[in-house]
């Protein structure tokens, strides 16, 4: 039996990509990923870059301490110098010609190539997809230095680095951090006739309006009272994605994804929200193409916000690993450091690169970016905030005996609701290890599905009210389907979710069972679905 807590309307749960974050039964095979030969293409959607007949294609050399090291600065502190310089680096790359592997055509074909899986390989019939798994921080990595490199060599400076857009500071002193940056915004920068324009970008990103890191794809009048609200869900999201939810690799990064297997298995904290829902708030909801250019892989490149965006989402991976714990640091598994790519570099020649030499950024990419503070350790903490259920360990224990387990026989088919079930959890505990959630029986049967649905840990009352800043929250579960390109894999997908460090800062890990409660978020898209859930707790190594 289920124990239901009914809210409103009718859906069933199913996600694709998630900030929980999912995974898949994989094949194992033990082969890092060669470079992809560029004939070995194949997308419905005109992703292929054209074909190369420059120089041969060079290994990437490292190490050239020759280059002056660049500071990426944040975009809402940059002043109009700097703007025009930026604004010049990007009408030189649109005038290059598309016979050029540089060209801004070219550049957006190639993150659609990587991005919907169009490079294949004919030995095992393998695609590789850069997404939903642990090759997307460094090949975003590489992306932006070739594309920051080629900008530089565009407007003959090698001190030229790209701005990142800091949408995850908070803070309300000005210039705003948090909303879209000048270069893209303000009439003066922002206007067809700017380097810097881009059509389709989503109303909900014209100034005064702050990001919503948790956007359900509506815009809403902003008002002081939501804002402050919604500077305080922005904190507990970063939070959850950065520190509670991803104290170890396997949960930041995602799944490992070889040679033969299967694409989309798993993505990690950060790739799922708000990374996805950055894109999501900037693309354009009404364009042609629903969210094009931002909310779609297809076009996302195309949109100069795209590397401000994943500058951030850059300095967020050092950022992680900087954090308290011990636990957060670099994968050392040798098929993803020797897992290769191909790019276009400042000259137009093709160079292969492996992900080992994108760890270590300062000293191989000779880069980095400027000291800023991270509000969101703080102010977006459990400690920052009261229980909004508090109760004994009596109540607690009630609880648990009066709460049922998931139904694994059935199809589970709920409404805008709240679902609340009991999880065993295991008997003994592992050391060196996080205890996970793992929440299965999820098949994807379409890309047309959105919706959003907040966790809560011990709080059956909480419903699509209940605000995230509750100490109980622990994830979300965003429905981002429409960014899947060519292959959404149909197999069985996993949520998962960290539970330790939260069991530890609610002072609720000694009970035998935990009690979850899913909750539709306000604003979301409700969709026909069906699934069989099942749950269960297991030990992820560190």
């Amino acid at each position: 039996m289920i124990s239901w807590v009914v809210s409103r309307g009718l859906t069933t749960l199913v996600v694709s990509l998630v900030l929980l974050t999912f995974s898949c039964t994989r094949r194992v095979q033990g082969l890092p990923f060669p470079a992809p030969d560029f004939k070995n293409c194949n997308n419905s959607e005109g992703c292929c870059p054209p074909p190369y007949n420059g120089a041969l294609i060079q290994d990437f050399y490292v190490f050239d301490t020759t280059l002056p090291m660049r500071i990426r600065q944040p975009a809402h502190l940059l002043d109009d110098a700097y703007i025009a310089k930026y604004q010049r680096a990007y009408q030189l790359l649109r005038e290059l010609p598309d016979s050029d592997g540089r060209s801004w055509k070219n550049q957006g074909k190639l993150h659609c190539a990587y991005c919907n899986a169009a490079f294949y390989f004919p030995i095992d019939k393998s695609r590789l997809e850069i997404h939903y798994g642990w090759l997307f921080f460094a090949w975003h990595r590489f992306f932006l230095y070739f594309h920051e490199r080629i900008l530089a060599k565009l407007l003959d400076d090698d001190t030229f680095a790209l701005p990142f857009w800091n949408w995850d500071n908070q803070s309300t002193d000005p210039p705003l951090a948090n909303v879209l940056p000048y270069a893209f915004a303000n009439k003066k920068y922002q206007n067809k006739s700017s380097s810097l324009y881009d059509v389709n970008r989503n109303v909900c990103t014209k100034r005064p309006n702050i990001i919503d890191l948790q956007s359900t794809l509506e815009c809403v009048n902003q008002t002081a009272t939501l804002k402050a609200s919604l500077r305080e869900a922005n904190n507990r999201i970063m939070y959850n994605q950065m520190v509670t939810g991803a104290p170890i690799r396997r949960l930041f990064f995602g799944e490992s994804y070889e040679l033969g297997g299967v694409a989309g298995l798993g993505a990690g904290t950060m790739e799922a929200i708000p990374h996805g829902t950055v894109h999501f708030w900037t693309g354009n909801p009404k364009a042609t193409i629903e969210f094009a250019d931002m909310g779609i892989f297809r076009f996302s490149a195309y949109d100069p916000t795209f590397f401000a965006h994943h500058g951030n989402v850059d300095r967020l991976w050092e950022v992680w690993k900087a954090l308290p714990g011990g636990n957060r640091k670099d994968i050392t598994d040798s098929d993803y450091l020797n897992t290769e790519f191909l790019f276009y570099d400042e000259n137009g020649n093709l160079v292969k690169v492996k992900i080992s030499q994108a760890l270590n950024h300062i000293s191989t990419l000779r880069y980095k970016y400027a000291n800023i503070p991270n509000l969101w350790i703080h102010s977006g903490s459990d400690a920052a905030y009261k229980s909004c259920f508090p109760a004994s360990t009596s109540e607690i224990n009630k609880l648990i005996l009066n709460t049922h387990a998931l139904n694994t026989s059935n199809l589970n088919t709920f409404a805008n609701s709240t679902i609340t079930f009991s999880v065993q959890r295991p008997a003994k505990k592992q050391l060196h290890a996080e205890e996970v959630l793992v929440i299965g029986g999820v098949n994807v049967t379409g890309t047309e599905f959105k919706f959003l649905i907040n966790a809560f840990l011990y709080f059956p009352t909480a419903n699509v009210n209940t605000s995230i800043t509750c100490p109980q929250f622990f994830g979300v579960l965003s429905n981002t389907a429409l960014m899947f390109g060519d292959t959404v894999p149909d197999s069985k997908k996993e949520w998962r979710l960290a539970l330790t460090s939260k069991l530890q800062s609610l002072s609720m890990d000694q009970f035998s069972h935990v009690v979850v409660t899913l909750v539709e978020a306000t604003g979301s898209f409700p969709q026909f679905l069906q699934l069989k859930l099942t749950a269960k707790i297991v030990y992820f190594k560190y």
